[in-house]
């Protein structure tokens, strides 16, 4: 258990063959649970801002937070990227940064992108992963969203976003951004679905929306109502936006204290 505060400290890995940057709150045991954080399509370990130190406290477990290839501290993207990355990543690079660590057991909490690639990993390594906690997971996309995608890019073009994001991502913030736009503005990314995947997960998952998400939430959850056969609790929030962790965080804690107990994690 954490009493005054989880030690923190900084990681270097190889993960699919790039270097990564890793951040642990409190003491990894190969012995206990370890909730792994993975997140968003324009995020990093940066922002999550104090959400891993809360969750920590809240649980009283380790957790590890790791920039994707791209992102934050991580090796720079290069070429171009496809839809498939969500299945490399979740797949067998997931399972290289738990081997690094000589995670044994882990609950994900994830965001939006990363959200999604908790739950494809729980059916990939579902000896591993006994629990996600997901907020706003792109699970299924609907023409809304896909249209969205145009909103980003503005905001990125001429709206500040980039700046923004630069706070994050140095110079890599370009290649980052136009890895993750590229797949998702095309309208042929609504064929995409991921309902074999979520059909395979038998660990209890927990799905938190914000009702005022600009890039839509109801076909995700759909898919995960109507494909799911695990243990699941969807929450949708009135007045909340693509990012609950950080504007709903009572509620989303909430969602992971009710996954701890279903997964017979004592918190």
């Amino acid at each position: 258990m954490l009493s005054d505060g989880p030690c923190i400290e900084q990681h270097r890995l190889v993960a699919g063959g790039r270097s990564l940057a890793a951040t642990s709150w409190g003491r990894i045991d190969s012995e206990a649970p370890v909730i792994v954080m993975m997140h968003g399509g324009l995020d990093c370990t940066s922002t999550w801002k104090d959400l891993p130190e809360a969750i920590a406290r809240a649980s009283g477990l380790a957790v590890l937070s790791y920039d994707r290839w791209g992102y934050g501290g991580s090796e720079a993207y290069v070429g171009r990227r496809d839809r498939s990355y969500r299945f490399e990543e979740s797949g067998p690079v997931f399972a290289e940064v738990l081997r690094h660590f000589g995670i044994r057991q882990t609950v994900i909490f994830g965001h939006s992108d990363g959200g999604a690639m908790g739950i494809l990993a729980a059916a990939a390594h579902p000896q591993a992963v006994s629990g996600v906690c997901a907020c706003s997971p792109t699970v299924a996309l609907d023409l809304p969203m896909v249209q969205a995608m145009a909103s980003a890019r503005r905001a990125f073009e001429h709206g500040g976003l980039r700046e923004k994001l630069a706070r994050h991502h140095g110079d890599k913030t370009d290649a980052m951004f136009w890895a993750w736009y590229e797949p998702w503005a095309d309208e042929a990314a609504i064929d995409w679905s991921m309902a074999a995947q979520v059909a395979q997960v038998g660990c209890p998952v927990a799905a938190v929306f914000g009702q005022d998400d600009d890039y839509g939430w109801r076909a995700s959850a759909r898919l995960l109502v109507n494909h799911g056969r695990m243990p699941l609790e969807v929450a949708a929030l009135t007045g909340i936006g693509h990012d609950p962790q950080h504007r709903a965080r009572t509620a989303v804690l909430e969602a992971l204290a009710s996954v701890l107990r279903a997964a017979g994690i004592r918190a």
